[in-house]
């Protein structure tokens, strides 16, 4: 009996320490209470209208290369700069315009809440990356353009009409098709904007020759999310709905069987393995079920780059992101569902 009795004992004594282990075994959960940030964030679109910008020397001065991006690129005004600027002054008149800035107003007037979870993420960017400049952060409306994020000369925007919510019926009338909504979220506002940095910083490391490259870079700007907002739920990281992932989830390993069968890893050819990839309603693609979600890919790929950083304590996440060799992150990850 004593001896039984010493014997359970240490085993609760063991149990609690691997418990106590256990939970603080997430790499990512990291402490950045001393993680000073400062973010500038300028709302465009509050200065455009409420007419607090009137002239172009003005605008220039306090938006830099966001005013001519804006009018020339994602609005696509024609004309020299300052004719585009002109032009920008009579449109911002335009009722369908004033409707929608006035409906973004009434959601995001008050942005502190989505400030302080920029903040959150910034201060997991710089312990990562501390040497790292944080871009001055424009918010705007786009006219439902689908630069969501724009990233230019030290900037990058968020494209707040285009978070209005998946029930947003003005999307109705513009064209939007219904699998998007998803994202275009309150919810998605971080890591969308997130992403365009991070692709900003590391889209050279995707050298686009296999769909293995393509796995491995969306799994590696997945993990950067993992690391810079490890409080966002993961469907709202990839961009798929609850359910989305959870067939993903359950369906790992005949996803990963499929790809390997089908020879899909090290395929060339970018029709024969895009849809795997890209955004959509579903795959369709010969052996895949009906009914699956979009981006397979994406999902298999993130699974990848987290087993290779769990295998791989000693890898730092910039390491991570810097290094190219997507074939050696899936070897040396030893990845194999069950």
């Amino acid at each position: 009996m004593t001896k039984k009795f010493i014997f359970t004992t240490n085993s609760f004594v063991l149990f609690i320490i691997i418990l106590l282990c256990g939970c603080n075994e997430n790499r990512l959960d990291v402490n950045v209470s001393s993680v000073e940030v400062k973010l500038d964030i300028k709302h465009f679109e509050t200065d455009l209208f409420e007419n607090k910008i009137d002239n172009y020397l003005f605008a220039k001065k306090k938006y830099g290369y966001f005013i001519d991006d804006y009018t020339q690129g994602i609005l696509g005004i024609p004309g020299d700069s300052i004719t585009a600027f002109n032009q920008l002054m009579a449109l911002k008149n335009n009722a369908n315009m004033q409707k929608v800035y006035q409906q973004v107003n009434e959601k995001y007037r008050n942005f502190k809440p989505y400030e302080n979870e920029l903040i959150d993420a910034y201060k997991h960017f710089k312990f990562y990356f501390p040497n790292e400049k944080i871009p001055t952060i424009i918010t705007f409306t786009s006219n439902f353009s689908f630069y969501m994020n724009p990233v230019g000369e030290g900037y990058i925007g968020i494209s707040l009409d285009m978070h209005m919510g998946a029930d947003y019926k003005i999307y109705d009338y513009v064209n939007i098709e219904k699998y998007w909504r998803k994202i275009l979220t309150p919810q998605t506002i971080v890591t969308n904007h997130m992403l365009a940095h991070c692709n900003d910083m590391f889209g050279s490391t995707n050298l686009h020759n296999t769909l293995t490259d393509e796995m491995v870079y969306y799994g590696k700007l997945l993990y950067f999310l993992d690391a810079t907002t490890p409080k966002v739920a993961d469907e709202v990281k990839i961009g798929m709905t609850k359910a989305e992932l959870d067939w993903c989830k359950q369906e790992e390993s005949s996803i990963w069987a499929f790809l390997v069968k089908e020879k899909y890893l090290y395929e060339t050819e970018s029709k024969k393995y895009e849809k795997l990839i890209n955004e959509g309603p579903k795959t369709i693609l010969s052996g895949v079920p009906d009914g699956s979600p979009a981006m397979l890919g994406r999902y298999i790929g993130w699974m990848i780059v987290r087993t290779y950083m769990s295998e791989n304590t000693d890898i730092t996440l910039p390491e991570l992101m810097k290094n190219n060799n997507a074939k050696g992150i899936l070897q040396q990850s030893g990845y194999k569902p069950q």
